[in-house]
């Protein structure tokens, strides 16, 4: 039986594990799969289709480092990649290194990778097929000559893509890499696992519009807009900004919430003040049938959920990915985006509750649904397993 690993390097939150938790489930039986996380905290998700779920290389965004010298937000995959250690040659050799002995000792004929450049590269330098999952922000096209700016907003340019690439080919050629013409050839792989909206993707300009599958998200239906909460999901450190925090204890309208790692001294204040915290995941049939509105961070799984479902939104971005999306929901009316995140509880409040009160936000939620309904199923294992059986023969290699 073919033997896949299963690899995540970088980016953070439950998102990842989840992906490709959906693809070791829809192998199931059809190969044998192990996970190498950059994180373990939600590795149990991935056990049940696992043979072995095992630390492996983490990318760390360099946050402190970035504060440090006054740098601009990421502007491109390359600043985000730069933040990420690829300036460092010697890392990335021993990156590099890690995965081709774990691929070997493994056995693994097949590699598939959410945010895991380092695998992807080892994998080619192996000989052994790969498949990109995750949403498009993700999965940069690997015939770019380029990385284009994300955001309009933000388009200072930090790294310089020719020294990434030169330290990539020396640190990597010596181990049977290809040389790199372009920094985005760091991406090169077998296929593509899209799992996003065309509305949400980054670089749909450059895509095969046959790419795309459904996003990785819950559907249970769509709303008829009679809901009379909100419901909210907040999955990493929102809530250690304080004005967040009192918005929500003081928002003049039911709220349930599901807030995986909240602490208890703020879970105790927003039962407290009447907010309804669920000790596990919501079943998404009730958070269509009893939400008017979602409050979230602009999650991409979260956010797809809402679109499925016809719920308006209100976006709270921790970081430029989350406030991407977040904002290309907002441009399709259907969502308002809250920026910076450190926003006072006053201002946080009054755009809750205009939009709890926004019926034309409402009715454009639902009607977006409508055109969204192709793109979303309730269950995607064998749209999975179609995509998958090709690769499972461990004789294609990349190109």
């Amino acid at each position: 039986m073919t033997r896949v690993m299963l690899a995540w390097e970088a980016g953070a939150g439950r998102g990842h594990v989840v992906t490709l938790a959906r693809v070791g489930r829809a192998l199931h039986g059809m190969a044998e799969c192990d996970a190498a996380l950059g994180w373990m905290t939600h590795a149990a998700e991935l056990e049940p289709w696992c043979t072995a779920v095992f630390p492996g290389v983490a990318l760390p965004y360099q946050r402190a480092a970035r504060t440090k010298r006054r740098a601009p937000p990421n502007a491109t995959w390359a600043d985000y990649l730069n933040d990420c250690g690829f300036a460092d040659g010697q890392r990335l050799r021993a990156n590099v290194v890690w995965w081709l002995q774990m691929l070997a000792r493994r056995r693994i004929s097949l590699l598939i990778g959410d945010y895991a450049p380092c695998a992807l590269l080892a994998a080619r330098i192996a000989g052994i097929p790969a498949l990109a999952v995750g949403t498009g922000y993700g999965i940069p096209p690997q015939t770019l000559p380029e990385f284009p700016v994300f955001l309009p907003e933000y388009a200072e340019r930090e790294a310089v893509e020719a020294e990434l690439v030169a330290v990539a080919n020396d640190a990597l050629g010596p181990l049977g890499l290809p040389r790199l013409r372009a920094l985005p050839d760091i991406y090169a792989r077998s296929d593509d696992l899209l799992r996003t909206l065309p509305l949400l993707d980054a670089y749909a300009e450059w895509r095969d519009p046959d790419a795309y599958m459904p996003p990785v998200t819950d559907f249970g239906g769509r709303s008829d807009g009679t809901g009379e909460e909100a419901f909210c999901y907040f999955s990493t450190t929102e809530l250690a900004n304080e004005g967040l925090v009192e918005a929500l204890c003081s928002a003049r309208f039911p709220l349930r919430a599901f807030l995986p790692g909240v602490a208890p001294d703020i879970r105790a204040r927003l039962t407290g003040s009447g907010v309804r915290v669920e000790d596990a995941s919501v079943p998404v049939e009730e958070i269509v049938r009893n939400s008017r509105l979602v409050l979230n961070s602009g999650q991409h799984g979260i956010l797809c959920l809402g679109l499925a479902a016809g719920i308006p939104q209100v976006c709270i971005p921790q970081h430029l990915e989350q406030l991407y999306h977040a904002r290309r929901a907002e441009t399709a009316g259907v969502a308002r985006v809250i920026w910076p995140r450190s926003s006072p509880r006053d201002m946080l409040l009054d755009l809750f509750h205009a939009a709890w009160q926004d019926q034309v936000m409402s009715q454009r939620a639902r009607r977006l649904a409508l055109q969204l309904a192709p793109h979303f199923v309730a269950d995607d294992r064998e749209a999975l397993r179609s995509r998958l059986f090709p690769w499972l023969g461990g004789t294609t290699s990349m190109s």
